[in-house]
């Protein structure tokens, strides 16, 4: 058969569930409602015991704290159930899986067999980034194809230009590290120890990725077994009709709940401020309009692509992140599989960040499409409030915030990953209470943020301090969960390479809903040649033990000191040496003068709102030493505030002309696009000058 040796650009626009075969569809009439129910909590389990036996088998930082996807799929490649709080999983894990299915069942050197198994992690097929990678299995039964199971997850090390599966420096593709498109790498359920040492010899941290490998792989065993059994009791036809009937009733319920939406148009612009090695405006511009049963979803207005820089994404990519809202906040009773997508048509635009092309470089696509996910928690605030408004939530924090690291750990063993913390951000706040502290990642609801001492034991740090910040969140009636502030040194090595991967150092990466504050900008701080371990190993008590104490000024720490973005280029660390890292909080939900004033009382109690916040942004009146609320001093203050607020109103046409004659400085939109809109044409000096 003759090929072509390209990426498929077909298979990635199969988003939606395939055809019903035949078979599928003679199987309906017999299946009675109960057996389905009964079959689909089944396969949920069987899908909830393949994740767990993922986690507890894995080696990086992702399997291991729950960046896990495990999913079963039609014999056609849908996902029709999956266990995770990945959610974009639930639409992107099918594609390689199509792939399988298009090119390899029928292909005389390949094949699909019984005991295979097929490994991808090549971006394009995948959706997000090459450290997310995926392993499969074929499911027979006499002979016969009828599901696959499998799962996908992020392992920290692939082999990109910076350690930690990510790379704020590369410039194409081919600095992204093992891009790997479906491959079989196991046959009579044995994997091929070839391909494996050809994997190893391509990463920083072998032992992590051939573990993680065999952990999905064990899973998919598991899976596998199960659904065997299940089938011995049901029958093929039965199983092959319920998988394709959780589809069906998923498409289905999922357009009636969207028909009772009000039609409208909803728009959010969305900033980053870095493509990776620099800081730099860049624009995600949202629409998403609602008409009858469906969604229509457009990036028009977006910044263009970058050529030779990590921040670009795959339009399936920022698809399957739409699915983080959708599965995660208004779909939240549906089952979470493609069937979901039967409501949504896209548009993107051409030579766009947000529809990559060619060797562009996607290392950073995560930034992307976090940026725009948060576009549409606020559009979908605004859609959803008429229908449920306790479903109107402000945005959890999407700017990352995660430290990679590459080097030997204490045991002499190659290590490259990601720190975990990035899964201990703030919710944001809901119509009716605060967001939760620490609640996890907004993208990975389910996901664990590590306890200090597991980290520890196999990788060269040892942790200062972790724990909620100050101020870490957006303020309003109802404020966003309090994110964790961290610290490390160096610790049993004499070095290894840090950075950090994350947005929003300087312009707010996740703003607020309803007149809710933005959750305000995060940075690191590092100090080299850092006296901590001694004033550790003294008891200094002034060494600081939270984030918002490193800058009160009775800091004894010295060295010396850098403030970084949190897009920070990898850098040798020693010994000793220090790193201090926030995740921020949620975004805040409506006017902050509407705050009870003891909800303000409560978190000057507990350490989580300065002084300064309560006075100016509540406008609460209290006696700092004893934290009495004065009543009529808070009203009084409130009601002032209220009156400035009037008096320097002014009108819509008013704000805009004066925002208009504003510009950002020429560094700051130099990758931006025509500025103010990314998506018009930039004129020609001689078009400028007519």
């Amino acid at each position: 058969m003759s090929r072509t040796y390209g990426r498929d650009h077909d298979v990635v626009q199969r988003l939606r569930p395939e055809p019903m075969t035949a078979l599928e569809a003679a199987a309906q009439a017999a299946i009675e409602d109960i057996d389905f129910e009964i079959f689909r909590h089944k396969m949920e389990m069987i899908a909830q015991e393949g994740k767990e036996t993922t986690m507890k088998l894995g080696a990086s930082t992702g399997m291991r704290w729950g960046d896990v996807a495990f999913g079963i799929y039609t014999a056609q490649g849908d996902l029709a159930v999956v266990a995770t709080g990945i959610w974009f999983h639930a639409v992107l894990g099918q594609i390689p899986v199509k792939y399988i299915v298009k090119h390899w069942v029928n292909e005389a050197s390949v094949g699909v067999k019984e005991g295979d198994s097929f490994f991808w992690n090549d971006p394009f097929y995948g959706g997000v980034h090459g450290a997310d990678m995926g392993l499969v299995v074929p499911v027979f039964h006499d002979g016969k194809l009828v599901c696959f199971a499998g799962a996908v997850v992020h392992t920290g090390e692939n082999g990109s230009t910076d350690p930690g599966g990510m790379s704020n420096n590369a410039r194409s593709r081919f600095d992204d590290g093992l891009s790997t498109p479906p491959v079989k790498v196991g046959e009579n359920f044995t994997l091929k120890e070839d391909l494996l040492t050809l994997f190893a010899t391509m990463v920083r941290d072998p032992r992590t990725l051939i573990l993680d490998i065999k952990a999905r792989l064990a899973a998919s065993r598991v899976a596998e077994r199960r659904v065997i059994e299940l089938i011995g009791h049901k029958g093929p036809e039965f199983f092959v009709g319920a998988l394709r009937r959780i589809l069906l009733v998923t498409a289905e319920a999922a357009k009636k709940k969207v028909s009772l939406l009000n039609d409208g148009t909803f728009r959010q612009p969305r900033f980053m401020d870095t493509v990776g090695p620099e800081a730099s405006l860049v624009k995600v511009d949202v629409t998403i309009t609602k008409q009858g049963d469906g969604f229509r979803l457009s990036f028009a207005g977006s910044s263009p692509m970058f050529a030779d820089k990590p921040l670009n994404s795959y339009f399936q990519g920022m698809i399957g992140l739409s699915m983080v809202y959708f599965c995660g906040w208004f779909f939240h009773e549906l089952p979470a599989n493609n069937g979901l997508l039967e409501t949504l048509e896209w548009e993107f635009p051409e030579d766009s960040c947000v529809n990559a092309k060619g060797d562009a470089s996607t290392s950073l696509a995560p930034f992307v499409q976090t940026c725009f996910t948060l576009g549409m928690f606020l559009c979908g605030a605004r859609m959803s409030y008429a229908l449920d408004p306790l479903r109107a939530v402000a945005g959890w924090y999407v700017g990352f915030g995660a430290p990679m690291f590459g080097g030997l750990n204490q045991w002499g063993e190659p290590v490259a990953d990601i720190f975990a913390e990035m899964n201990a951000t703030g919710c944001g706040a809901r119509p009716d209470m605060d967001g939760v502290d620490g609640a996890g990642s907004y993208f990975a609801t389910m996901s664990d943020c590590s306890d200090v001492e597991s980290t520890e034991s196999d990788r060269p740090f040892l942790y200062l301090f972790r724990n909620f910040f100050n101020g870490s969140y957006g303020h309003g009636k109802y404020r966003g969960g309090a994110g964790v502030g961290y610290g490390v040194t160096v610790h049993h090595v004499p070095w290894v390479v840090m950075g950090c991967f994350g947005y929003g150092s300087k312009f707010p990466a996740t703003v607020g809903t309803f007149g809710g504050y933005a959750v305000p900008p995060v940075f690191i701080q590092s100090v080299k040649g850092s006296d901590a371990k001694a004033l550790l190993a003294a008891g200094d008590r002034r060494l600081p033990a939270t984030i918002d104490a490193m800058y009160d000024g009775t800091n004894p720490e010295t060295g010396t000191r850098e403030f970084h973005h949190t897009s920070m280029q990898v850098e040798p660390f020693q010994n000793g040496d220090t790193f201090y890292v926030a995740a921020g909080g949620g975004a805040g939900y409506g006017d902050a003068l509407e705050r009870d004033p003891q909800a303000v009382i409560a978190d000057l109690h507990n350490g989580l709102v300065t002084d300064w916040a309560a006075e100016h942004v509540y406008r609460v009146a209290y006696d700092r030493d004893s934290l009495r609320l004065d009543v009529a001093g808070t009203q009084a203050l409130r009601a002032a505030a209220r009156a400035e607020r009037l008096q320097r109103g002014k009108s819509f046409d008013e704000f805009e002309a004066e925002w208009s004659k504003l510009r950002p400085s020429a560094q700051a939109i130099k990758y931006y696009g025509n500025f103010p809109d990314p998506g018009a044409p930039i004129a020609t000096p001689r078009q400028a000058a007519a």
